[in-house]
């Protein structure tokens, strides 16, 4: 006798298990291989190759015709040369057009070969997997990639990105062309050989000590071009980073300062045998000062002399030849009423301000940016008092450096950094990514097995579910990095809530660490997401606690603040807002790592103890609603983060309380309009719905929705949409509808939406991706029973 118990849960079983394909994409074929090419694919397999529901058996030949044409004779080849060899295991990677759609999507197809006793493949048992995501992400990393050696060619210097054997990984072409070999050689080109022997034992010490400084130095030395000119080369080396906070090699980029050394070598030169020079002293100031035009006549930097009234007395060549001018048409003016300053608004004032620091016995410094005849140009401009004898200031000498191709230089460099860092955070969300796919491939793979325990079965469907959740918060991790977190900002009362939160960190750091709360008796009322909130006091006292080795005092302190401090090359942001620090008292951080512990993945927690996703949560959260997070540490004494809040001056009104009613226990009688445009998600949702108990009526657009409540308003209890959406979103589709319909709710979903993240969802109910069907649910429920208890009130019911 049949058990009908044992049927029907492994019934249920086998429709979660179509259930977890349908969501993580896999589909299941089975392919006959005795006579000829016999094939059954799953429902999951039919989906993902955009197939109707009657299409389970096809032939090769179909399969073969659905292959992108510059895929299909090497995915065709590479099948059937497995299954004529001895391999039992099938793998490969192609692209496909789904014939429903035509869209192209990419296929992992792996596949168990069962062979007969001479060897010949009788079955293949496999899987397709959907991995557009993933593949997409392979080609923006290259395209990254691609990108920053297009922006380091076109820099006019070279540069060079070293590994940790001291090889090159890039060389851009401006290293390439002075080092005169091809860019394969100039990646392991030993640079010493190219060195003066004069400077090669200097330069190698100054190289080995920077290198073993793990920080930023700085090389000068003279150099061999290729084509056999010796030329003066200053370059700058930065260190690199992984994810993980290791030291991976360096990044440099070289100038060609020949002529500032050579102006330099003279002037040392002319004030040699100026200090040797005898004899009458009018001769000698005489001598000095024809030396002395004679350089600054030929340097490329900017001089000009000034009387005590701020009037040009001299201006060398090379500041004429900017301003396209004579000398004889600017002596006599206001140096800062001159042609250099005119056509550039507000640049009169500043030079006339350094001018007065000058003449009052300072050097007055500022970086300008001018209009000149020959185009915009960057100066490092200074006005130096020029003192007699006696000390008393007789002139004022002005000097300007052009820095316009240095800052190119500089610009050309940062944006190599940060394409870097793009890469490496795209190699971290494709590890951290990885290993949950490892995870849920590893146990769909048995969950195919019929001869599985029930425990185990249960154990691996758990397995997903808890992968799935982790992928969830991963994803919202680095959205609140990214600031595209969708916040619900609230006003609370701090010092309450950090009370609260501080009884909640307790059990997380162990009774060997003493927690402190000092909080300013004033009213402190913060703006922002109170659930955000706490997980970045969490996020702080977890750290903190790891910093303590489990054993030490921490203090959270709440208090008000008039600005938030100067920080990370930011100016200080004065207003009001509300300071929470944490202190702790262990380890501290190092100061080279202060301005890189915010990034995604940074971590230098050993493996297992840290994603490194938990600061740059907190850094996301602290922007995105307004405000920043600082750090101060030294090594041995601690740490302090203090995060700033905009503050209210108010809290919010709670709506008066009304008595519960009791929600419907299932969705049996009520109807549901589904608004999505994914033909994937939109069958799996009306499913998902059905399966509760609800009736569903799928509108693939908002104006197709529009519609449906324009015949019947009353036709649907609740409208559930999608966020991201052709045309007209969800978020405008649901103020739409309150506007048209105020009875009706709506409910939305999303997984990321910037629409959400910069204007939250206006009060409507969201369900963010991946949800759990008892999630939905409830918020389902809730939602109707509300509306049900608006209409009771409206009618006059008690």
């Amino acid at each position: 006798m049949i058990d009908k118990s044992a049927e029907r849960t492994l019934r249920d079983r086998e429709n979660e298990l179509a259930e977890v394909q349908r969501i993580a994409k896999v589909g299941g074929v089975l392919v006959d291989l005795r006579d000829g090419f016999k094939n059954r694919r799953s429902p999951e397999y039919l989906a993902i190759h955009g197939l109707p529901a009657d299409a389970v058996n096809e032939s090769h030949e179909d399969w073969v015709r659905r292959l992108h044409p510059d895929d299909r004779e090497r995915a065709e080849i590479q099948f059937l040369d497995v299954l004529r060899g001895e391999a039992e295991r099938y793998s490969s990677e192609y692209r496909i057009i789904r014939p429903n759609d035509g869209e192209v999507r990419w296929i992992a197809a792996e596949g168990r070969i069962e062979r007969d006793a001479e060897g010949r493949a009788i079955r293949m048992i496999g899987a397709h997997i959907d991995i557009t995501e993933r593949a997409l992400s392979r080609e923006m990393l290259r395209e990254s990639e691609e990108r920053f050696r297009l922006i380091a060619d076109s820099a006019p210097v070279p540069i060079w990105v070293t590994q940790m054997d001291r090889t090159r990984s890039f060389a851009n072409r401006a290293y390439v062309e002075f080092v005169g070999v091809p860019y394969e050689q100039a990646l392991a080109f030993d640079w010493r050989t190219i060195l003066h022997s004069d400077d090669i034992e200097r330069v190698v010490k100054e190289s080995i000590a920077g290198e073993a400084s793990l920080k930023p130095f700085v090389l000068e030395a003279r150099y061999r071009r290729s084509d056999g000119e010796l030329r003066w080369i200053r370059s700058e080396s930065q260190p690199r980073w992984d994810p993980a906070g290791r030291h991976i090699g360096f990044i440099g980029v070289a100038h060609d300062i020949t002529a500032a050394k050579q102006a330099e070598i003279d002037l040392r030169s002319v004030n040699d045998r100026l200090e040797t020079l005898v004899g009458d002293r009018t001769s000698q100031l005489r001598a000095r000062e024809s030396q002395l035009r004679a350089i600054l006549e030929t340097t490329n930097q900017h001089h000009g002399l000034l009387d005590r009234a701020g009037r040009l007395l001299y201006a060398n060549a090379t500041a004429l030849t900017a301003a396209n001018v004579a000398l004889e048409g600017v002596v006599g003016r206001a140096f800062w009423e001159g042609p250099w300053f005119t056509a550039t608004p507000g640049a009169a004032e500043v030079v006339e301000r350094a001018f007065n620091v000058a003449i009052g016995g300072k050097t007055a410094r500022s970086e300008i940016e001018l209009q000149l005849p020959v185009g915009s140009r960057s100066f490092d401009l200074a006005l130096r008092p020029v003192s007699d004898e006696t000390g008393q200031i007789t002139a004022v000498l002005a000097e300007a450096v052009d820095t316009t191709d240095r800052r190119l230089n500089e610009e050309a460099l940062r944006q190599a950094q940060k394409m870097e860092a793009v890469g490496q955070l795209t190699g971290g969300v494709a590890h951290d990514f990885n290993n949950l796919l490892t995870i849920i491939r590893s146990a769909t793979d048995f969950l195919r097995r019929r001869d599985l325990p029930e425990e185990r079965r249960r154990r691996y469907v758990d397995a997903i579910s808890d992968t799935t959740d982790r992928a969830s918060r991963l994803t919202g991790q680095l959205l609140a990095f990214a600031r595209r977190q969708p916040l619900a900002p609230v006003t609370f009362d701090v010092a309450a809530q950090v009370a609260s939160i501080a009884n909640l960190i307790r059990p997380l750091v162990g009774s060997r660490i003493n927690i402190e709360v000092d909080a300013s008796p004033e009213e402190l009322f913060a703006n922002a997401d109170v659930g955000q909130f706490e997980t970045t006091l969490v996020n702080l006292a977890v750290n903190a606690r790891d910093a303590m080795n489990g054993e030490g005092r921490l203090l959270v302190s709440a208090y008000p603040a008039n600005e938030i401090p100067a920080v990370r090359s930011h100016g200080a942001k004065p207003g009001d807002f509300v300071a929470v620090s944490i202190e702790d008292s262990g380890t501290g951080i190092a100061a080279e790592l202060l301005q890189t512990i915010f990034e995604p993945f940074f971590t230098t927690k050993e493996v297992g103890r840290g994603t490194g996703l938990g600061l740059s949560q907190v850094f996301g959260f602290a922007k995105q609603s307004g405000g920043d997070i600082l750090v101060n540490s030294k090594l041995g004494e601690g740490t302090v983060f203090t995060l700033y809040l905009p503050r209210s001056q108010a809290l919010s009104v709670a709506p008066p309380a009304t008595a519960q009613r009791a929600d419907p226990a299932s969705g049996v009688g009520h109807r549901i309009l589904v608004v999505e445009d994914n033909a994937d998600v939109g069958t799996f949702s009306t499913e998902l719905l059905e399966d509760l108990g609800y009736v569903t009526e799928w509108a693939r657009s908002a104006d197709a929705a529009l519609d449906l409540l324009a015949k019947d308003e009353f036709v649907f209890d609740l409208v559930f949409s999608d966020v991201i959406m052709p045309g007209m979103n969800g978020v405008e589709l649901a103020t739409v509808v309150r506007n048209r319909y105020p009875g009706l709710p709506v409910v939305l979903t999303s997984g990321y939406s910037s629409v959400l993240a910069e204007n939250a969802h206006r009060g409507f109910e969201l369900v963010q991706k991946p949800y759990s069907v008892e999630v939905l649910s409830r918020v389902l429920r809730r939602s109707i029973a509300d509306r049900r208890g608006m209409t009771a009130v409206s009618n006059g019911e008690a």
